[in-house]
């Protein structure tokens, strides 16, 4: 099979496919995930903001503020493995949250690069990202299936979905337990509890996806790969396969590398604990792993990297952060982004179990 580079779904001939449907009202269109926006983002924000000012303001100022700066240092000098944790609990979710809508990328289309607003391109990136990236079952899974989504984030994505498809049931797995009660208490704000739920767990554990075994009509990992150690990639796409009903197709939206990351880079997304493939190494994996691709669909870093650029700070991050945070982050993550996208293809593929 060839790669389509930002072509939509590419199929192998002889490949069966389920007959699409008609698609949900706003699916991959600007106007409809505007519209989603709309109803998402004040609900997140203010759940975001209600848990990380408790989170936060129960540690005494001066001590957990001490504490941010030394995990901060340790985490760019490589040596922070022991604090990663507690830094994305309390400090970078938060930030990250009011500049990104998601924790991932999201290529841009020709109709989101005509958005005017560079924080409004982000969010409908990304946005556009999970449209693309569950396509396939958003247009021929059971109406009233079971999806299930590895990597909660920041919410987007069982959000949008249960948006799309109103009566599917969802379980959005993550090993972050801050993660999975964050959306809890979005799924009940926006009336959702009733068929989305969350697990917090380790997706190498069998325990965590025991019941789940064979379920679900369809499985989504969205920026989750390179959190696999690469000798356990393939043991961890087993994992999330296994919760496959036959037939039934495994989604990932991700990155593999083309060439080498610089040296800095190299000892960050190690400090960060993450691991990207190269394409050899992803295809490679997936085989391993018992899964045969069905489609292939890649983006090169031009298509993402205006996301890098559009990144900047905003009111909300100077009211709660400071203006020397408000400016001073933003800087550091935009150039991070494009250390970590320039040497990068984005792919959706999707791949179902031999």
């Amino acid at each position: 099979m060839t790669t389509a580079y930002g072509t939509g779904q590419e199929t192998p001939p002889g490949t069966p496919r389920e007959p699409a449907r008609q698609a949900p009202e706003g699916f991959l269109r600007v106007e409809g995930q505007t519209t989603f926006l709309e109803t998402f983002l004040p609900v997140r924000n203010e759940v975001l903001h209600d848990f990380y000012r408790t989170s936060r303001t129960s540690r005494a100022p001066r001590t957990g503020k001490r504490r941010d700066l030394r995990a901060a240092a340790r985490l760019l000098g490589g040596g922070a493995k022991d604090t990663v944790p507690d830094l994305y609990r309390l400090y970078y979710n938060r930030l990250f949250s009011m500049i990104w809508l998601a924790l991932n990328w999201g290529p841009y289309t020709a109709e989101i690069r005509q958005v005017p607003d560079p924080r409004q391109r982000i969010h409908l990136s990304q946005v556009n990202s999970v449209d693309r990236c569950w396509q396939p079952t958003v247009e021929s899974a059971p109406k009233d299936g079971r999806l299930i989504e590895v990597g909660t984030g920041l919410s987007d994505g069982w959000a949008r979905i249960a948006h799309l498809l109103p009566q599917v049931e969802i379980v959005s797995l993550t090993i972050e337990r801050d993660q999975a009660e964050i959306g809890r208490r979005i799924a009940e704000r926006l009336g959702l509890s009733d068929r989305v739920s969350f697990r917090v767990g380790d997706l190498f554990d069998p325990a965590t996806t025991r019941d789940l075994a064979g379920s679900a009509d369809a499985v989504t990992a969205m920026g989750v790969i390179p959190h696999f150690p690469p000798p356990r990639k393939a043991e961890g796409m087993r994992a999330m396969a296994a919760m496959l009903k036959p037939g039934a197709p495994l989604h990932i939206f991700d990155a593999y590398r083309v060439r080498p990351f610089s040296r800095f880079m190299d000892r960050a997304l190690i400090s960060s604990l993450c691991w990207y493939p190269t394409r050899d190494e992803l295809r490679d994996a997936l085989d391993e792993a018992g899964l045969s691709l069905t489609r292939f669909d890649a983006y090169d870093a031009e298509s993402c990297l205006q996301f890098a650029d559009d990144t900047r700070g905003n009111d909300q991050l100077r009211r709660e952060f400071g203006p020397v945070v408000a400016w001073v982050f933003p800087n550091i993550v935009r150039r991070f982004m494009k250390g970590l996208l320039t040497p990068q293809d984005s792919v959706y593929l999707s791949a179902v179990r031999r």
